[in-house]
């Protein structure tokens, strides 16, 4: 049963519920996302958690029950695939996020290590340049919230030591983060808060280190096991 927290609430789900034909895919889920922390979605594959997370930030909706949370206008996600135009890396930025000065361009691209590829067709880019590119178009909005949908997967060591330091400053500057991740170990290193799932279910919610030492659900100690 996932308990109710004591820290300011950023996102809530209550009672939702996503049905496609006869299957419930999300199961009377009730959650709170706190503000200014990383809250890091788990499970076995197919139980849901990229869908919970594309319901909260209302790219599905859902059959029953409601999310409440700030205007779409200040959340951002950035897909585990992300959809690259056919445009250089420097006009897709733009279109990603459209008015912002030369100079702070510069320094979005100067952090990802992306300078020397600004000309370059966004599709033609490596998946960790093409990862690089959609997080800091998303981040140089300023979001409140941030979806990341397994932001490391598949990317080399130095594409995900970009990764993880970009989601830790994001937080030290205020964005509430929520993600999918299958790395136990990346979990570990970044999540302050785990909402584990299984079969479409809320299993638990609780601050990380609780989860990671001492999970309470039968489902979540068999899940620790074996990643």
């Amino acid at each position: 049963m996932a308990e109710p927290l004591f820290v300011p609430v950023q996102l809530a789900a209550r009672a939702l519920c996503v049905e496609r034909g006869d299957k419930m895919l999300l199961k009377e889920i009730t959650a709170e996302i706190p503000a200014g922390q990383v809250s890091l979605i788990l499970g076995h594959n197919g139980a849901g958690k990229t869908l919970l997370m594309q319901t909260l930030h209302g790219l599905v909706n859902p059959t029953s029950g409601t999310v409440e949370g700030p205007d779409r206008d200040v959340q951002k996600m950035v897909l585990q695939t992300p959809v690259m135009l056919r445009r250089t890396a420097s006009q897709h930025f733009d279109f990603l996020c459209p008015g912002l000065d030369k100079e702070e361009k510069q320094d979005w691209f100067r952090r990802a290590s992306l300078v020397g590829r600004m000309g370059v067709p966004a599709r033609a880019m490596s998946g960790g340049e093409q990862q690089k590119l959609a997080i800091i178009g998303a981040l140089a909005s300023r979001p409140h919230l941030l979806f990341l949908d397994e932001p490391a997967a598949n990317l080399d060591f130095e594409a995900t030591a970009f990764v993880e330091e970009i989601i830790k400053r994001s937080k030290q500057a205020g964005t509430t983060i929520v993600m999918v991740s299958h790395n136990r170990a990346q979990a570990e290193r970044l999540a302050d808060h785990i909402l584990f799932m299984d079969k479409g279910r809320l299993m638990e919610q609780a601050p990380a280190e609780q989860f990671f030492t001492a999970p309470q659900s039968e489902a979540g100690k068999t899940y620790l096991k074996f990643v």
